[in-house]
């Protein structure tokens, strides 16, 4: 998987240093959340952690798979997420879109529903 810059991606700690948070992410990457993100609270602010819990993050840059991340960045939007298919919407379109998305998602559901009742009878 190639990660790219303005993707929000959860991950796990697994471990806290003087440098900062080292994340694992999904197919055997991991990244480093730099004490810097917290700005003057990194010491208050690394107690929050621990080693196993789930973070959600967004890349800020990948450099021959030194991987960057940010926690205080994820609502950035200057980083656009490519990688989500929502990222071009335009505002005006996005309610349109989103109704089509959850009316889809319902016939699916119900589908699989008479599928999962078929396949018990």
């Amino acid at each position: 998987m190639k990660y790219q810059v303005g993707q929000r991606i959860t991950g796990v700690v697994n471990n806290i240093t003087d440098l900062g948070i080292f994340v694992s992410l999904p197919k055997r990457h991991s990244g480093l959340i730099h004490h810097s993100d917290f700005g003057n609270n990194w010491d208050r602010e690394r107690h929050n952690y621990q080693v196993g819990q789930s973070v959600r993050t967004v890349i800020i840059h990948n450099f021959k798979g030194k991987i960057s991340l940010s926690k205080m960045r994820v609502n950035d939007p200057a980083l656009v997420d490519r990688t989500n298919q929502f990222s071009a919407v335009e505002k005006a379109d996005f309610l349109q879109v989103l109704t089509k998305t959850v009316t889809d998602a319902e016939a699916e559901i119900k589908k699989l529903h008479q599928e999962l009742t078929n396949y018990g009878n």
